[in-house]
């Protein structure tokens, strides 16, 4: 009997033993996880997070950091399904709901997005932050419901009327040909849904809010004003090729690149001319610091506007012109390091890229 009591209280202590080293695994998969996401490590991320959840599979922190880890790997269905379970679990999960409310807004499921936020909104009522994204994602909805869509591969154009019909058909066209040209020279071809919406230019402007030099957006879907469109096809095919290299950039590094940098390769895959942008620099006689370019340009005045795009053309040639270059490599440092601080990795400095138009 004593010897039974003995096995019976040395088994209680073995099961307590592996139960707190089990615990004690799992916490240290966690930190690695999140560290290897952090750094853009997102495969790495994954397996972690992955083998941490082998042990608690029904952990939602873990489920969230799973889903965040499959998002940074493209694989967005996988991240929602994983999101989803984490706020079953535990609907308190803030960040879980921000982040599957902006992935199911950027594959087209407005409707789960907004359902999504609304629930987040029950219990952080006082989130201003999810409260606006929600309010635009409710007007994007009331405008787009009498809207047409045409999909071809992972590409979705949403369109009004049958005067767009064909525009919907070459705008397809032209992102599917121009994915593979972009992709190719960024070395890598997200897996993503990407949408784009055609607007009448009145439309465009109450939506965006952009600033009346623009000819695009992407925001999360790319968005264009279709005014004239048949007329100038090449001006067309420009613009949709512009605002999908800034929407493939945005899934490869969703964070730390500079406006600079996205703009000069915008440009540079829509076919802008650098020849002509170095002319316009040198008779304009002054320039930008790139440093100054690292954010939005709709604050900028309509000639500095054009300075500000030349530069950045003639800045990313300079990279463009180094055989070898790795972009993946780049981009997915800027997710997590400054580029004043990536670059000199590659050997360059900001005065370097600025060689072309410095004075």
């Amino acid at each position: 009997m004593l010897a039974r009591r003995v096995a019976a209280s040395l088994g209680v202590a073995l099961i307590s033993l592996a139960s707190v080293q089990a615990q004690s695994r799992v916490i240290e998969l966690n930190a690695a996880a999140w560290k290897a996401l952090r750094d853009g490590y997102s495969d790495r991320a994954a397996a972690l997070f992955a083998e941490a959840l082998t042990f608690r599979p029904d952990d939602p922190v873990l489920l969230l950091g799973s889903g965040a880890a499959a998002s940074a790997q493209g694989k967005q269905q996988d991240a929602m399904a994983r999101l989803q379970r984490a706020l079953e679990l535990n609907p308190r999960l803030t960040t879980a709901s921000r982040l599957l409310g902006r992935i199911a807004y950027t594959e087209g499921d407005v409707d789960l997005a907004i359902r999504t936020y609304e629930n987040a909104l029950k219990y952080a009522p006082g989130d201003t932050g999810l409260s606006r994204e929600l309010d635009g994602w409710r007007r994007d909805n009331d405008v787009h419901r009498a809207f047409d869509e045409r999909r071809y591969d992972q590409f979705r154009v949403m369109f009004e009327g049958r005067e767009e019909k064909e525009l919907a058909r070459q705008a397809t066209d032209v992102f599917h040909l121009a994915f593979r040209t972009i992709c190719h020279r960024l070395g890598e071809y997200p897996t993503s849904t990407f949408v784009a919406i055609l607007y009448t230019e009145k439309q465009f402007r109450d939506i965006t809010r952009a600033p009346e030099w623009s000819g695009g957006q992407y925001d999360g879907r790319i968005r264009v004003p279709v005014g004239g469109a048949l007329d100038h096809p090449e001006l067309f095919e420009r613009v949709l090729t512009h605002e999908l290299t800034h929407a493939v950039i945005a899934h490869i590094a969703p964070q730390g690149v500079p406006q600079w940098l996205n703009e000069g390769l915008a440009q540079y895959f829509e076919g802008a001319n650098a020849d002509a942008a170095r002319r316009r620099m040198k008779t304009l006689g002054r320039s930008i610091p790139l440093k100054s370019l690292e954010q939005s340009f709709t604050r900028l005045n309509r000639l500095d506007v054009q300075a500000a795009y030349d530069e950045s053309l003639l800045a990313v040639n300079v990279m463009l012109d180094r055989p070898g270059f790795i972009w993946t490599r780049l981009l997915h440092e800027l997710d997590s390091r400054s580029f004043e601080t990536s670059i000199k990795n590659f050997g360059w400095s900001y005065s370097d890229l600025e060689a072309p138009f410095a004075r």
